[in-house]
C-alpha cells in the first residue's frame, strides 16, 4: 500500500477493517462444518442467515449454537465460532498502520466481528493498533450498511470524504465509496 498514491491533502482518518487485513488465518467455516460433520455448503445455508445478528450483537454466540444443535442435530458444548478463530498478523498491514499513526493520522478499526473473536484480537493485542475501534457488535451495525460508515464519520467528526477505508470486501469497498469514502479494495 503506498500512501502518497491514496492519501489526499483532506484525509484525516483511515478506517481499517480487520479479517483479512490486519489479520490472516481468520477462515473457521469449513473447520466448524468439519467438526460438525456436515457439509461447508449445508452450514454456509444457515450461517449465513445468521452472520448479521451475530456481527451486531443481536444474538449471542450461544444463542446461534443452541439453534444449530436443532438444525445439525448434534451436541455443540462450546463456541465453535471461538474454538477454530485461529489469527496472526498480517505484518505488512501492521508496518502501514504503524506509519500512518507516526505521520499523525487517526486510525481506526472498522470490523464486522463477534464478542469472542474481539476477546482472542484483544489478547493478541491486535487492539492496540489503532486510535479507536468500530467492532460491529458494539457499535449495533455492520458492513456494508451505508449507517455503519456514518456512525464511524459522526464519532471521528470528518467527512466521508476526510476519511479512507480499507477493506478485503468489495461490497463493503463499495458501500463506503456510495458515501464517497475513498476506499481501498485490499486484496
Amino acid at each position: 500500500m503506498n500512501n502518497n498514491a491514496i492519501v489526499s491533502k483532506d484525509t484525516k482518518v483511515f478506517l481499517f477493517d480487520m479479517g483479512n487485513v490486519v489479520v490472516k488465518g481468520i477462515e473457521i467455516n469449513e473447520k466448524i462444518a468439519n467438526h460438525l460433520g456436515v457439509s461447508f455448503e449445508q452450514f454456509e445455508l444457515d450461517y449465513h442467515h445468521w452472520i448479521h445478528p451475530l456481527m451486531e450483537g443481536e444474538i449471542s454466540s450461544d444463542q446461534y449454537w443452541r439453534h444449530a444443535e436443532k438444525v445439525f442435530g448434534k451436541k455443540i458444548e462450546e463456541d465453535l465460532l471461538e474454538k477454530f478463530f485461529t489469527p496472526y498478523l498480517n505484518i505488512e498491514m501492521v508496518s502501514t498502520i504503524a506509519k500512518l499513526r507516526m505521520q499523525g493520522y487517526n486510525v481506526v478499526c472498522a470490523s464486522n466481528t463477534y464478542e469472542s473473536h474481539w476477546e482472542i484480537l484483544r489478547d493478541m493485542d491486535a487492539l492496540s493498533l489503532f486510535d479507536r475501534l468500530y467492532p460491529s457488535h458494539e457499535v449495533g451495525l455492520s458492513k456494508p450498511a451505508t449507517a455503519y460508515f456514518e456512525h464511524i464519520l459522526a464519532q471521528e467528526g470528518v467527512l466521508a470524504r476526510q476519511a479512507y477505508f480499507v477493506d478485503d470486501s468489495i461490497e463493503h469497498v463499495e458501500s463506503a465509496r456510495s458515501l464517497g469514502i475513498p476506499a481501498l479494495h485490499y486484496a
